[in-house]
């Protein structure tokens, strides 16, 4: 059979043959085809790609390769969108081939765009005249074509003249392409200065694979209007550049970056018909040829991370198809579809009331199909399927549902990231559980610091300032303060005199054969990240550059008695100093940040002060403690799941502890109508076997919150004693029995009081809790510390 892209191997018509060459109309109608204007954009800049990474596979590597973008700023009648590159250009032939209608290269595996049918789609789209210039190293002169879709529709036919320009510098080389005549809703589009940011952007971000440093496959600048696009890098942890950042479980470390690099078995590809083939198939079952069938490789390269900061919408991974971003963000590798493939149950983020995640990733996935108008994956392609079983596993992330369903051994690099990081906020909270969940507890101000790390400022690149800010909290947890780096006293001596922040440097030692000792000084300074940044007063646009530090009563910014201080530095910077051990902060309601907020209101209002402004002190410091306390907020969505996983947690130790001949007896000891409801519970989440989970002791991980604590009652010696909690209970022993059994009875009173608040605020409505005095949320809340687990298993 003729190539139709070769028109010299074309058969001739006979009489009675068809001619189904499409009317000249079809091109401007392809034109109605919804495509955002990025996308527009992005069709013509593919090509320029693919040009480049042709001359290299030829041996003829482009030097600094680059795509120049062009779009109106105003509303005019002679507007034009331009896309020029210094890639290799194009003969003659080649050109005439790019423009048509429904061409495209020979290479569907290793190519973006290929002109073709994405071209006409976008050039239409956008205006109703296009002009191609090309030319190569050497050509003595550019030469072109126009496409005037009106021109076209009156002539009946595709021909159109070849078009020559003078060329001055014979060395030169690349493409450009002319849109003009553009639409009326395109011209105002572009006329829009948010409409040509956000343009921008999502160029940045489809390209950002190769707009970086190292890009892949092919590094390339692109610049929009002259303003370079800038390659947008995710926020994570360890990865390039960064202290890898490993956490220790039992079964082994775990990086919270995990690269992927799998290379898979070839198969069988119809360049013909673009179908993936069986493995042992010789031939296109659908052109029924094996011409066009030959070997391809098939890989799955990227990474899957941990994101610094949680987010509702900024998680998820990327897909990608040679370099160019086809899907962002996308959450389906969190859904188990269930071993029929029809389940759909979500399992990541579960924990978190707001349905907040931070799994993040970016796959390339070369060897897969895509829609045309690039913005999806082909599902229907087997190499989805199986990119979804290397990256995930087969079965669900959580381990308690693949056990119940018999499926175990998941070692994928998805589930090895769900297992650990799984969580927004670590349970119990003591010393080293930030650093195992690499969780920042002011998620506010991890947000804060990537915004930062976007814009590339210096000092934000890598994930330094997000780690201090995890150590600070593990020291609280530790020593119960305000955390904190101590920086000790130098020794005593000119050469190690101290220099600290805002008091200068050193007095210098004179020149005397008498040497000047200088007094070690006797305090200590210790930075507290957690308090140190930017803040602003929303009512008064001030804003205050604040370096935090925890010191003792003999800092001299304290002069011995004041609880903290404010000073101004002469670059305008400002340092607050604060002294934890003064009986100011002995109050359960007062901390160095209702200091510091408190310092900055007064510094607002006397900022005011010869200003006619209707702002009051009272409305200034409600303002700073809504923008920069909301860590601290008693928020009651929160609390309520927080009750639930501290009783899941409950729950989920009695399988350690209670052996398989036990359990079912002790099932049978709760009442027939708690029993129905665990049941029901069981069905209703497919959970598995009943008798299997009975046998476990997992049914108080099916019970209503009432249950569990009903359940401790009966049997606190399953959950004390190290169990569950640490509290002594059946190893207590005074040598009396009678005052042995009083003392028992006194620890499960207290858990039991404990356990009421737990269930109370589980078992509440988030809107009702937002009605609840706050001494009693107060109070649940620090129940809920308490009844912290000594130990938890994760992933139920």
């Amino acid at each position: 059979m003729a190539s139709p892209d070769n028109p010299s191997t074309a058969p001739m018509f006979e009489a009675g043959d068809f001619n189904l060459q499409p009317d000249p109309r079809i091109l401007p109608m392809l034109g109605e085809i919804n495509l955002a204007q990025w996308k527009c954009i992005a069709e013509l800049v593919d090509n320029s790609i693919d040009a480049f990474l042709d001359a290299r596979s030829a041996g003829n590597e482009v030097e600094s390769p680059e795509v120049l973008v062009q779009i109106p700023m105003r509303d005019m009648q002679n507007g034009q969108v331009s896309v020029t590159d210094n890639g290799p250009g194009m003969t003659p032939e080649l050109l005439e081939r790019a423009v048509r209608a429904g061409w495209s290269g020979n290479e569907p595996l290793g190519k973006l765009g290929m002109f073709g049918m994405g071209f006409n789609i976008a050039t239409a789209r956008l205006g109703s005249v296009t002009t191609v210039w090309t030319t190569r190293a050497g050509d003595r002169e550019w030469i072109g074509l126009v496409i005037d879709f009106e021109q076209l529709r009156k002539q009946r036919h595709f021909r159109t003249p070849r078009l020559t320009r003078p060329k001055n510098d014979p060395r030169q080389h690349g493409t450009e392409i002319l849109i003009q005549n553009l639409k009326l809703e395109q011209r105002q589009w572009f006329a829009r200065a948010a409409n040509r940011t956000k343009l921008t952007g999502e160029l940045s971000k489809a390209y950002s694979a190769m707009l970086r440093p190292g890009g892949v496959p092919i590094q390339f600048q692109l610049s929009v209007n002259g303003t370079a696009a800038p390659g947008r890098r995710h926020c994570v942890w360890g990865g390039p550049g960064n202290q890898p950042r490993v956490v220790q479980t039992p079964k082994g470390p775990v990086d919270a970056f995990q690269h992927i690099d799998l290379e898979m078995e070839p198969r069988p590809f119809c360049t013909s018909c673009w179908q993936w083939l069986a493995s042992d198939e010789k031939s296109c079952p659908a052109c029924g040829t094996d011409k066009s069938v030959t070997p391809r490789r098939r890989s799955i390269r990227g990474w899957l991370g941990i994101q610094r900061y949680l987010h509702e919408n900024e998680f998820g991974i990327d897909f990608l198809r040679h370099g160019r971003k086809i899907e962002s963000a996308n959450k389906e590798l969190f859904v188990w579809q269930g071993l029929d493939g029809e389940l759909n149950e979500t399992e990541y983020p579960i924990d978190d009331p707001r349905g907040r995640g931070r799994i993040v990733g970016e796959i390339h996935l070369d060897h897969c199909r895509v829609h045309y108008t690039k913005d999806r994956f082909d599902r229907n392609d087997p190499a989805w399927e199986d990119m979804r079983g290397l990256l995930r596993g087969t079965g669900p992330l959580r381990p308690d549902k693949a056990s119940d369903l018999g499926l175990a051994g998941n070692t994928s690099p998805l589930y090895k990231l769900y297992q650990v990081f799984r969580r927004s906020s670590p349970k119990p909270k003591v010393a080293g559980a930030y650093k195992k969940l690499l969780v920042v507890p002011d998620n506010e101000m991890a947000k804060e610091l990537a915004t930062k790390f976007h814009q590339g400022l210096p000092g934000f690149e890598t994930d330094d300032k997000w780690w201090d800010l995890i150590e600070e909290a593990d020291r609280a947890a530790l020593m119960g303060t305000s955390g904190g780096a101590p920086v000790r006293p130098p020794a005593s001596g000119p050469s190690s005199a101290p220099t600290l922040p805002g008091f200068g440097t050193p007095p210098s030692t004179p020149s005397t054969t008498t040497p000047v000792v200088v007094p070690t000084p006797q305090y200590s300074v210790l930075p507290v990240a957690s308090l140190s940044r930017t803040y602003q007063s929303q009512a008064t646009s001030q804003k205050w550059p604040i370096q935090a530090f925890q010191v003792d009563q003999q800092h001299p910014a304290l002069a011995g008695k004041r609880p903290w201080a404010l000073q101004v530095l002469p670059n305008g910077n400002q340092e607050f100093f604060f002294d934890m051990k003064h009986p100011v902060f002995e109050s359960a309601t007062m901390t160095p940040l209702d200091a510091l907020l408190a310092e900055l209101a007064w510094s607002a209002m006397d900022f005011l002060r010869n200003q006619t402004t209707e702002y009051s002190f009272a409305e200034i410091l409600a303002d700073l403690r809504q923008r920069y306390s909301r860590a601290s907020a008693l928020d009651s969505m929160t609390l309520g799941n927080e009750a639930r996983q501290t009783l899941a947690a409950i729950a989920s130790t009695l399988r350690e502890h209670v052996s398989p001949t036990d359990a079912p007896e002790l099932f049978k000891e709760l009442p027939l109508d708690d029993q129905k409801s665990i049941l029901t519970k069981m069905a209703t989440r497919a959970a598995g076997s009943p008798q299997a989970l009975i046998g476990a002791a997992r049914f108080l991980e099916y019970a209503p919150p009432h249950v569990i604590a009903d359940f401790f009652s009966r049997h606190p010696e399953l959950f004390l004693d190290g169990n569950c909690w640490d509290d002594e209970y059946a190893t207590l022993n005074y040598e009396d029995t009678t005052a042995t059994q009083l003392a028992r009875t006194q620890v499960v009173r207290r858990y039991e009081s404990l356990l009421s608040d737990a269930v109370w605020l589980a078992e509440q409505d988030p809107a009702d809790l937002t009605q609840v005095p706050r001494p009693r949320l107060l109070r649940a809340m620090y129940a809920l510390e308490l009844l912290d687990p000594v130990s938890e298993e994760d992933g139920r």
